[in-house]
């Protein structure tokens, strides 16, 4: 016999003797025997199961993963072909890092209260680094939801802000803007 089966057979015949000698009626004794032998079977299956294991590790959600990004994209889509507000301001607070860190720090970031709020010199700053189009989708007044292709284009001015060296702020040299005529 295997070991799995004499376990509960032997204490089965074990209790059902020290039951007898305990003084209960021979099938009483048995009958205790036998519930202790189910007993000890139910513990030694119970005991033999397989663990469950370690719980499936969960994915470790990284800057600009799968799920992000699709979120993001998701965000954009409004109503009559425009963008969502969520989307405008993920783009506003994009733009004034990137303007700030190009020097350009604007107060308060990007927003509808920058066109009233702002310096002088920073509206003309962050204007001449963005264009009039951009500059005019991202300062407008809160309600107004750009188009699609108001927003891709602020996209496209946003990354090339990253790519291109900041201007020299010497003042004898004249402002550029490529983007005003856009």
């Amino acid at each position: 016999m295997t070991r799995h089966v004499w376990r509960p057979l032997l204490g089965a015949v074990i209790v059902g003797i020290m039951a007898g000698v305990l003084g209960l009626y021979g099938g009483d004794a048995l009958l205790v025997g036998l519930v202790a032998g189910v007993v000890v079977a139910v513990v030694l299956l119970v005991g033999a199961a397989e663990p469950p294991g370690w719980p499936a590790a969960r994915r470790e959600e990284t800057s600009g993963t799968r799920r992000e990004v699709s979120a993001l994209t998701w965000s954009f889509i409004g109503l009559d072909g425009r963008v969502t507000e969520a989307a405008v301001r993920r783009l506003r607070v994009d733009a004034s890092r990137r303007l700030a860190l190009r020097g350009i720090v604007v107060p308060g970031g990007l927003g509808a209260t920058t066109q009233r709020d702002a310096p002088d010199d920073v509206k003309a700053a962050a204007n001449d680094a963005l264009g009039d189009r951009a500059w005019r989708i991202l300062t407008a007044p809160g309600g107004y939801m750009p188009s699609l292709a108001d927003v891709a284009h602020c996209v496209e001015v946003v990354e090339d802000l990253a790519l291109e060296p900041p201007e020299p702020a010497h003042p004898s040299l004249p402002r550029r803007s490529r983007r005003s005529l856009t």
